[in-house]
């Protein structure tokens, strides 16, 4: 295993978790996006849950030193969305180019942090974690059902991070 396959596996394990997101909100109309399934609590629509990833992603990213762009707020979906692929954007440019250093996963601590495989690891755990709700909600709220896909884009999802231990515990790091 080397540097180039583990920033490979870290964009595709990004990218597959955003592919599964995309497929879960696709097709929904502005109504189904902003429609309220409770009330007292932070994150009371599929349109304020997808805010939530992305503004999580903002915060660690930038938390690191490794920004990649600024919050926004929820007002417009069209605005939310859009922001979900120019993090995606973003963080496959940080990844690539980060310092090999930047590759180990680090925490954040008082001495500084997160690494950028920390802050991407972790903000793809939380992505899957919150597409999980996401398509709870549309089934709740009578959204139109999901077509059939052949191979799972929650497979791959949930995959990307089983290959990447796959990767730590069968072979050595060299980098």
């Amino acid at each position: 295993m080397n540097e180039e396959w583990f920033r490979q596996m870290l964009i595709d394990a990004h990218n597959n978790q955003r592919t599964h997101m995309k497929r879960i909100i696709d097709g929904l109309s502005e109504d189904f996006m902003r429609k309220e399934i409770s009330q007292g609590e932070d994150f009371t629509s599929i349109m304020k849950l997808v805010w939530h990833v992305a503004s999580a992603e903002t915060f660690w990213f930038h938390k690191g030193n490794h920004s990649i762009g600024n919050r926004i707020d929820d007002s417009d979906t069209q605005t939310v969305l859009k922001k979900i692929d120019e993090n995606t954007d973003r963080i496959a440019e940080v990844i690539s180019t980060c310092s090999v250093e930047q590759l180990r996963i680090v925490p954040p601590s008082p001495e500084g942090g997160p690494s950028v495989a920390w802050a991407l690891l972790r903000t793809y755990m939380h992505g899957i974690y919150h597409t999980g709700q996401i398509a709870k909600i549309r089934r709740m709220i009578g959204a139109p059902e999901l077509p059939f896909e052949g191979v799972s884009s929650w497979d791959l999802a949930v995959d990307s991070v089983a290959n990447l231990i796959h990767g730590f515990l069968h072979d050595s790091i060299q980098f």
